[in-house]
């Protein structure tokens, strides 16, 4: 019996082998693929030079040179993150464009020259832009003109008859106490003569969630009737009128589009045009707006609006996608493996998740094709967030996929007063580590206010920040596979020392956990260098590379 049991203690080692080689055999008789290291640890994004920027010629050739990749590498860092465009790389046509393809190859060089890899990052599409949102409603405002910054947006039909300029107030008063107003002068008889306004793309009409009336102050030297016309691309263009009592004085006018001869109007109407008279006359216009009400100010209205970007809705985007990935895969196949690593979307922002899952899947066995060994990067849908990364889900017996997400938590602190997003104009002390906002600060916030923070409120720490990052760990576990950070940094109105403080805890907690980093970003905004290249903030490159 003892001789019985250490024969299979002797054995059973090897079947343990048989049964891990069997486990590696693939499906339909497919080899297993080789795993290719892909040695990363601190980067840098290269932000605005192919992509967002509207830089070109010889001004995006020397945004950024070779001489500035081997300074990176001399701060330390081993890779960078390269965003690239469509818009950049391809004409709509789907063309290449050599100019931005020569850049990229050159970055590429350069970064191999200087021992450094590359993470080529399709950010954005024409189809797909990672700010854009999803169906739902918007509050938008009817007001288009009150001309008080001297700008002139109007413009005369017929520029020879009709002069259409911002002049003096000429009559300051109660009815009117602006400073600048439009001014039409109408110099002959012809027919038509109509000052414009383009691109106000305002839902105008009778139904529900649209304005229904046009307000607007004049001041004629007759009384005659003044015609309007709204009109927009694929609608029918409308009618109305109005007939002023007064002359030489300031009168508050508004226009019913709701009982118009002509037809309704109801649609996204784009230019405003005004006939004047037939006659010589001469008429000031001022604060003009939209309303929901006869008798309303310059109001808001609440509109649906589906805000999905094309790629998610559309199955040509989808295909045009996966073609672009092609071509700019076959552009960059000849770079060794180990060099070259390819993104597949920043920030994905689909409906569902579902939707990036099979999409990125489908992309992934195009191009496997080709390049079975390559390196792909992808993270989840929702921006990459950390809060959505259990709802990723990557190929089966792939080793060569990265596992990436961006962490700006809480978003508040990270993009405090960013022009670009709605708390631009918010006036409350943020802090880190600790209570975000003081309870004794919120209570003085605006209702407003209160909307736009809420969702942040909370005590952050380091202990906070690396609960959220272990999201993302998880999935890179659960799938053995390595994981990266793309994107993460706080804004320059951050305020500076718990800027510092949270850049120490996050980057702390990458190197603890060996998750490599891609710092947002190397200029502009977040960067720690200026537009020259020039270091502007040591300390964030000290803490980042040292």
């Amino acid at each position: 019996m003892k001789r019985i049991i250490v024969y299979f203690a002797l054995l059973f080692p090897f079947l343990l082998a048989a049964c891990s080689e069997k486990e590696d055999v693939l499906p339909n008789g497919e080899e297993p693929q080789t795993y290719i290291p892909f040695e990363i640890n601190k980067g840098v994004n290269i932000s605005n030079w192919l992509s967002q920027s509207d830089k070109r010629g010889q001004e995006r050739e020397q945004y950024f040179t070779e001489a500035e990749v081997q300074q990176l590498a001399g701060f330390g860092f081993d890779h960078i993150r390269l965003p690239v465009d469509e818009e950049q790389l391809f004409t709509e046509d789907g063309q290449k464009i050599p100019e931005a393809f020569k850049l990229l190859h050159n970055a590429v060089k350069w970064c191999q020259n200087a021992d450094m890899r590359v993470l080529v990052d399709l950010h954005i599409l024409r189809s797909h832009y990672f700010n854009a949102g999803s169906s739902g409603t918007t509050v938008i405002d009817g007001f288009i003109d009150n001309f008080e910054n001297g700008e002139n947006a109007w413009y005369p039909f017929d520029g020879t008859q009709l002069t259409v300029d911002v002049v003096n107030n000429p009559e300051v008063c109660e009815a009117n106490p602006s400073s600048k107003v439009l001014r039409m002068n109408k110099m002959s008889n012809t027919n038509w003569m109509a000052g414009g306004k383009g691109g106000f793309q305002l839902p105008i009409g009778p139904d529900a969630g649209q304005f229904k009336y046009l307000h607007m102050k004049i001041r004629k030297n007759m009384k005659s009737t003044i015609t309007l016309t709204l009109e927009g691309e694929g609608i029918d263009p409308v009618y109305t009128g109005y007939t002023n009592n007064k002359v030489n004085e300031w009168e508050n006018i508004v226009f019913d589009l709701v009982n118009i001869q002509s037809g309704p109007a109801n649609g996204y109407y784009t230019k405003l045009a005004i006939r004047p008279d037939d006659g010589p006359s001469e008429m000031y216009i001022d604060d003009v707006f939209f309303s929901d009400s006869k008798e309303g100010s310059n109001s808001q209205i609440t509109i649906e609006v589906d805000n999905t970007p094309l790629l998610w809705k559309d199955k040509e985007a989808q295909y045009k996608y996966i073609d672009l990935w092609k071509v700019l895969a076959d552009e960059l196949k000849d770079y060794p493996n180990d060099l070259v690593a390819y993104e597949l979307l920043n920030e994905p922002v689909a409906p569902y998740s579902s939707q990036w899952n099979s999409l990125s899947a489908q992309l992934i066995r195009e191009l496997r094709l080709t390049e079975p060994e390559r390196k792909f990067v992808i993270g989840s849908n929702k921006w990459q967030g950390v809060n959505t990364f259990s709802e990723l889900t990557v190929p089966a017996n792939d080793p060569n996929i990265i596992l990436s997400f961006h962490f700006y938590n809480p978003h508040l602190f990270t993009h405090y007063k960013a022009e670009w997003t709605d708390m631009k104009d918010l006036n409350v002390a943020i802090h880190y580590p600790g209570e975000l906002i003081a309870q004794e600060d919120y209570a003085q916030l605006s209702d407003n206010d209160k909307k736009i923070v809420d969702p942040y409120m909370g005590t952050y720490n380091k202990a906070v920040l690396e609960s959220l990052v272990k999201k993302a760990m998880d999935q890179a576990k659960k799938y053995g596979l390595q994981l990266h950070c793309g994107e993460f940094g706080c804004y320059s109105k951050t305020p500076r020392a718990d800027k510092i403080n949270w850049l120490q805890d996050i980057i702390s907690i990458f190197r603890d956990n060996n998750i490599a980093y891609s710092y947002w970003e190397y200029k502009s905004g977040f960067g720690f260098c200026n537009e020259k290249g020039e270091v502007k903030d040591q300390e964030v490159l000290n803490l980042l590379t040292k």
